[in-house]
């Protein structure tokens, strides 16, 4: 290209920058500081598309070396009719002398850039995360976050390209939902800026009859998060409340406990593979143990939790060693050590005294296997009663603050690290679809009911009593000592 057309390029940009300086909001104009990862959570017609596509188009001209972008949107048609050609997209903003070339079929645009080379913009869609192996870029605008399908495997499949240039940049614009990756997208991090803004802040660009239909949303949920951008707490729907449960202290000994329940919520099938959500299945198990105040009221204490993707024969190994687990010992002493048990000799401390299992799909096969180890399982049949009718029945022993945690020894007044993904997957849960997995959610039911039904715990004020125990049965240690 001659510097004459290069010349001219130049002043169309100035004047273009100069246009948008003019015309955008304060909080519409990103920072100029180092930064990696650039956040916009905010409410509809905020105009964050507008933010995207000015940001990828002057980053990628103002580029020497001419390095690819990438644009990954929901869908195809997001992609294509939003951010490429919508009122607000890359083809509005961009003047038309920096256009080289538009493929509407594979969107991908090819622009001029600050020494006249040629730089590429390429569109993909979240529904397929692995049409991103591969291909290489140096920036990405991701737009509408909280709507992508494989959330977690796009942004993945996308920062693993991420690695032209000396720094890639990331920019990425959703309207707010209680979604894991957004949560996580949203907490201070070094290198990243998360600018807020609400659909009021762009008024005086929307017409007077759009503001008049959202005063019937004013107030609620919804409109907390569409409109002013708000990250609601997935926990404040949620039937199970944080605030419910409570702190065992850290510095404590155990107390005595009467019965231990191992509950475990098989994934559906030995390929722990769902192919229709392209998601794994995991297998959760909760440990509960009962025990008795001094004024007679039952409780229940979380004593491990954990959740893992496994075939069959390491799920059977998995739990044997857990059924060999002591917690406590004889002088109440010990800590809880989750998975590794008390660190004592096996003779001390007390085992878990039944293994409970949903007599479903693969649990049905790991209690016949168990079986044949000599160890005998609870089949666990929940009848006709969905997962949320599940947790309904058994929300009052939580709601009387029944159920006690483990205090972390390091942050006082926080539970133990383990605890948490349990507790967060347990609190967010409001039915099907709610939560990504809702393992912990089928293991936690199940075992506070059977508690419920062997009388182990009640919300009324009882004392000790014998327990109807299975005979124990020897189980073999995993390790040959």
């Amino acid at each position: 290209m001659t510097a004459a057309p290069a010349q001219h390029d130049r002043k169309v940009f100035l004047q273009w920058q100069d246009a948008w300086r003019g015309t955008s909001r304060p909080n519409q104009r990103m920072l100029e500081e180092d930064w990696t990862e650039y956040g916009f959570l905010a409410g509809r017609g905020f105009g964050k598309t507008r933010v995207g596509a000015e940001w990828i188009t002057r980053a990628a001209y103002e580029d020497p070396s001419g390095f690819d972008s990438c644009v990954i949107a929901p869908t195809y048609q997001d992609v294509k009719f939003t951010c490429f050609e919508g009122e607000s997209g890359i083809l509005s903003v961009l003047p038309a002398d920096l256009l080289v070339d538009y493929n509407k079929t594979d969107t991908i645009i090819k622009m001029r850039n600050v020494v006249g080379g040629v730089t590429t913009i390429r569109g993909f869609t979240a529904e397929k995360p692995e049409r991103l192996r591969g291909p290489q870029h140096c920036r990405g605008w991701f737009d509408e976050l909280a709507a992508w399908q494989y959330d977690q495997d796009t942004w993945d499949m996308a920062m693993f390209g991420m690695r032209l240039g000396d720094k890639p940049q990331v920019l990425w614009t959703t309207t707010p939902k209680p979604k894991e990756m957004i949560r996580k997208l949203s907490a201070p991090k070094e290198g990243r800026i998360v600018v807020y803004g609400s659909t009021f802040d762009n008024k005086a660009n929307l017409p007077d009859s759009f503001f008049s239909q959202l005063e019937q949303y004013e107030g609620t949920t919804l409109g907390r998060q569409e409109l002013y951008g708000e990250l609601i707490d997935p926990e404040e729907s949620g039937i199970i409340k944080r605030s419910w449960f409570r702190l065992w202290p850290a510095k404590k000994p155990l107390p005595a406990l009467d019965y231990i329940i191992l509950s475990l919520d098989t994934a559906f099938t030995e390929a722990t593979y769902d192919k229709k959500k392209g998601d794994a299945d995991s297998t959760a198990c909760v440990v509960l143990g009962s025990f008795h105040d001094k004024e007679g009221a039952s409780h229940l204490m979380v004593l491990d939790c954990w959740s893992e993707q496994m075939g069959m024969p390491d799920l059977i190994k998995r739990v044997k060693r857990e059924l060999n687990v002591a917690y406590g010992d004889d002088q109440d002493t010990a800590l809880i050590k989750p998975m590794f048990g008390s660190g004592k000799p096996i003779t001390s401390g007390r085992k878990p005294d039944m293994c409970l299992i949903e007599d479903k799909g693969s649990g049905i096969s790991l209690r016949q296997m168990l079986e044949r180890e000599g160890i005998d399982a609870y089949a666990y049949n929940p009848g006709r009663a969905d997962k949320l009718a599940r947790l309904h029945m058994v929300s009052h022993i939580f709601s009387r603050r029944r159920v006690w945690l483990p205090e972390s020894d390091k942050f006082a007044g926080q539970p133990r690290t383990w605890v948490e993904p349990m507790l967060a997957q347990l609190c967010a849960f409001t039915g099907p679809g709610s939560v990504k997995h809702d393992d912990y959610v089928d293991a936690m039911s199940q075992c506070v009911r059977l508690a419920i039904d062997k009388g182990l715990v009640s919300v009324l004020k009882d004392k000790p009593k014998d327990i109807d125990r299975p005979p124990p049965k020897p189980i073999a240690n995993p390790y040959g000592q």
